[in-house]
């Protein structure tokens, strides 16, 4: 019974997330009166299940590129495209709008611009190239594949700490009503917690001591940056630049994963 009472609520807020951030059909009580841990510091953990269920080709003796074209459709399949749908929206908005409302104003239309277009060509191209590339770069063996595997957990687990971050850093900001609003909050250490657990395991296993801790820094300057822009450009955040930084994030993710397996 008291197990129950403790492990309840992380598995309520668990399955509002993953319900949330993927396609994956599950049924959920939204009503506030039942207990659950934020939804939101889950993120990583969704990053992990969509991970180890995208990883199926590598099970498969097909080419690398074949491999990392699959890994990635079903990453996408699986989530949506949600946070693709981000970094273009967020693309269009920044880059084309001249002033904070009507940037905001075009993240909220649904037609696709000029630079949305080349946005997701960019990025899906590059992480492509990049994980094919890793791919390569890891040996054929059981251990390699132990190496393949915890490399892509941690590409997804890690990449959604962008997301968190900004969160808790900056403001949220929108025309009108939003549909993320409920999904927004600002992580305490508890949660950070939380969602830190899957990223330090799979770290660890992917990367050397070394290797972790120069991307862990490295993804902290990203951040900042990241911060700097879109304070500078929304003076805070909304829905689609969360979606944008996950995606930077896994680019940024599989490069350094490449450069510490050269």
């Amino acid at each position: 019974m008291i197990k129950g009472m403790i492990i309840g609520p992380y598995w309520q807020g668990f399955k509002r997330s993953l319900v949330t951030y993927t396609r994956i059909p599950l049924r959920v009580n939204w009503q506030d009166e039942v207990k659950h841990v934020s939804p939101v510091c889950f993120l990583p953990w969704i990053g992990l299940v969509v991970a180890l269920l995208s990883a199926w080709p590598l099970w498969f003796d097909l080419s690398s590129s074949l491999q990392a074209l699959l890994m990635l459709l079903t990453a996408v399949l699986l989530t949506g495209g949600f946070h693709e749908d981000g970094l273009m929206d967020s693309c269009d908005g920044l880059v084309g709008g001249w002033d904070k409302e009507q940037r905001l104003t075009i993240m909220k239309d649904s037609r696709i611009g000029s630079y949305a277009a080349l946005s997701i060509w960019f990025s899906l191209t590059l992480k492509w190239l990049l994980l094919s590339e890793l791919l390569d770069a890891i040996p054929d063996s059981f251990l390699g594949f132990i190496y393949t595997l915890s490399g892509w957990c941690v590409v997804h687990v890690l990449a959604r700490v962008f997301p968190l971050a900004l969160m808790t850093t900056l403001e949220y900001v929108t025309l009108g009503k939003s549909k993320a609003i409920s999904m927004i909050a600002k992580l305490d250490l508890h949660q950070w917690i939380v969602a830190l657990v899957p990223c330090v395991f799979f770290g660890i296993v992917a990367f050397s001591l070394f290797g972790l801790v120069m991307t862990f820094l490295f993804s902290l300057v990203l951040i900042a940056l990241m911060h700097v822009y879109l304070h500078k450009k929304i003076a805070g955040f909304n829905g689609d630049t969360l979606g944008a930084s996950e995606q930077v994030g896994e680019i940024f993710i599989i490069l350094c994963l490449l450069v510490s397996y050269a």
